[in-house]
């Protein structure tokens, strides 16, 4: 179990060592799991015995676990604050003090303590043997038991406020990870107090490390799972963003191929997705109302007549009777006939300067016409709506209203 857990950690500290270099949020938990990496690399046997041979010191490798250890919890603990306490940098001093603290006094514990031969399973050795070594392991296990509760405490809080699905998914584990090592931390400390005390004897040594070894590998799954899940919506949710930029293109080029000036040319960022999204959105809302000058009222008129004769209904009909009227307009347009009406100015609107946070707008409104586009803070409604609108135009109802409506425009424009 021990070599599976040791493979996934190097996996996640080489997948997020990207997203580490170019985003600073990010450097805290890769902290994290490069600390306990290397902490967990230092158990192998073969490297212990090459350090501890190598120095002469024995069970140096020991102290070097520990102090990743260490370094490990005050990286998590800077990560959890910076994402649930963003603005707030109260008690970073004192986190950072507390782990310097914990560092050297491990450090001169370490000293203090008798080793006259190597030991593989230092807890299991030194159990019992004496107070300066059960106040080395008790540092250890209070220091990290206290930094697994604050982060427990901290992933469970921010999870009743967490939006999205896959992220509460993602703290409901990282909060389970950390509270099992809170439980292998106090289990591991209130065994030490027995077995120095004299209450408890040798026999259940290697019960209790093989069962507090399963509950530290159990935490670190827990963790490397929680930290995963919020990448896992985030990468479906690209996906998604992706295939509706993907759906709405052949509407957007037919739209603004009739009112280019719609188009927005700042330079957004390939990887941009939600915000590429937002604008093609937008450029299409815009591209509709400058087009609903150019319907006529006996367009409106007989698309809503090809509508009712289609047999459909609900948000099927509203689709099909704004593609006609989408039509209508659009062949108005560039068959160069003058607008039919003045054009509207939306509510409050600043210009394109405001344009990406404009209010949705109907598609062509008349008389009890409900809004045909959704909330832009919910692009996936949105997106619905735009794609029934473009499927519609595909309709034969709509291509027969659409060829008349070409040939309406065409004679209408002939001197």
């Amino acid at each position: 179990m021990e070599t599976a857990v040791l493979i996934l950690l190097w996996a996640m500290v080489l997948w997020r060592a990207p997203a580490a270099l170019r985003a600073p949020r990010q450097r805290a938990l890769w902290v994290t799991f490069a600390a306990l990496t290397l902490s967990m690399t230092l158990r192998l046997p073969d490297l212990m015995r090459a350090i501890d041979g190598g120095t002469g010191v024995n069970n140096l490798s020991t102290l070097l676990k520990h102090v990743f250890g260490i370094t490990a919890g005050a990286a998590l603990l800077e990560f959890v604050f910076g994402i649930t306490r963003p603005a707030s940098r109260d008690g970073r001093r004192l986190r950072v003090a507390l782990a310097g603290a914990a560092l050297l006094a491990l450090t001169a514990l370490f000293a203090l303590t008798p080793r006259e031969a190597e030991a593989e399973e230092f807890f299991e050795f030194h159990a019992g043997g004496g107070a300066a070594v059960t106040a080395y392991l008790m540092v250890w296990y209070a220091y990290l038991g206290l930094a697994m509760a604050v982060a427990t405490a901290l992933f469970w809080g921010a999870r009743r406020h967490a939006g999205a699905g896959w992220l509460r998914a993602g703290l409901l584990f990282l909060g389970a990870g950390t509270a099992a090592g809170v439980g292998y931390a106090l289990v591991r400390a209130a065994y030490l107090v027995l077995r120095l005390t004299g209450l408890a004897g040798d026999t259940a040594d290697a019960g209790v490390t093989h069962w507090t070894d399963v509950a530290k590998h159990l935490a670190i799954v827990l963790i490397l799972v929680g930290s995963v899940l919020p990448a896992v919506g985030v990468a479906r949710t690209a996906r998604r963003y992706a295939r509706h930029l993907r759906g709405l293109t052949p509407l957007w080029e037919t739209l603004t191929a009739a009112v280019p000036e719609v188009v927005l040319h700042e330079e957004l960022r390939r990887g941009e997705l939600r915000m590429r999204l937002h604008r093609r959105m937008v450029e299409i809302r815009d591209a509709l109302l400058a087009l609903q000058p150019y319907l006529t009222p006996e367009a409106r008129a007989e698309a809503d007549a090809v509508a009712a004769r289609s047999g459909l209904t609900g948000s099927a009909r509203q689709a099909l009777a704004d593609a006609c009227r989408l039509e209508a307009a659009r062949h108005a347009k560039l068959a160069g006939r003058p607008p039919a009406e003045a054009p509207r100015r939306r509510e409050g609107d600043a210009g394109d300067a405001d344009r990406l946070g404009a209010a949705p707008d109907a598609v062509f409104p008349g008389p009890g016409h409900r809004p045909g586009l959704g909330d832009p803070s919910d692009l996936d409604a949105e997106a619905r709506v735009l794609h029934a609108l473009a499927a519609a135009r595909l309709r034969p109802e709509v291509q027969e209203f659409t060829a008349r409506a070409a040939g309406s425009t065409q004679e209408t424009a002939q001197p």
